[in-house]
């Protein structure tokens, strides 16, 4: 499965980076860019890797992750793209304050008016932190696990249990 990450918390792999996309791939957040088929089957062949009919770009990737070299190899030869998570992020205070003015801004009956917009916002943050990306925030504790997480988002946006039915359980 692919959890979307938010692009801020992802960076381009090197070829140093084997460790961290094997991890990344295991949790289904490496994010892969492929070149044109035709040209990485020819490629691939060229290397002595699997290239089935069906199944290739599974076929790809196990290969490719089975060792430093290949990984090393793929990344400067094949024309692959791949974004693993960062290791860590500092949401600026620009950020803080489009979340609060989301808050914020409420309606006649005292709940935000944009919700949905906020609660995106939210989750994009608890996705990143559940890929193993460290969310600092100035003057907070970093945010290292879902947890931290929920701490820091219900002790700042208390209204969140309360007011939008898809904050827990739905996540699409």
């Amino acid at each position: 499965m692919n959890k979307e990450l938010p692009s801020w918390a992802l960076r381009a792999a090197t070829a140093e980076d084997w460790d961290f996309a094997q991890a990344a791939h295991r949790h289904g957040h490496m994010h892969i860019t492929w070149p044109p088929a035709q040209a990485l089957r020819i490629w691939a062949k060229q290397q002595g890797w699997a290239t089935p009919f069906f199944g290739f770009e599974e076929a790809f990737i196990a290969t490719m992750l089975e060792s430093n070299e290949h990984f090393a190899l793929a990344m400067e030869k094949s024309g692959l793209e791949i974004s693993i998570p960062k290791q860590d992020y500092v949401l600026s205070d620009e950020n803080i304050r489009e979340l609060d003015a989301l808050y914020e801004e409420r309606s006649s009956m005292g709940y935000p008016n944009n919700w949905g917009g906020l609660v995106e916002k939210l989750r994009a943050i608890r996705r990143a932190v559940e890929a193993g990306v460290v969310v600092h925030i100035d003057g907070e504790q970093p945010m290292v696990n879902w947890q931290h997480f929920y701490q820091w988002a219900h002790g700042r946006y208390h209204m969140l249990e309360d007011g939008y039915d898809k904050w827990i359980g739905d996540d699409a």
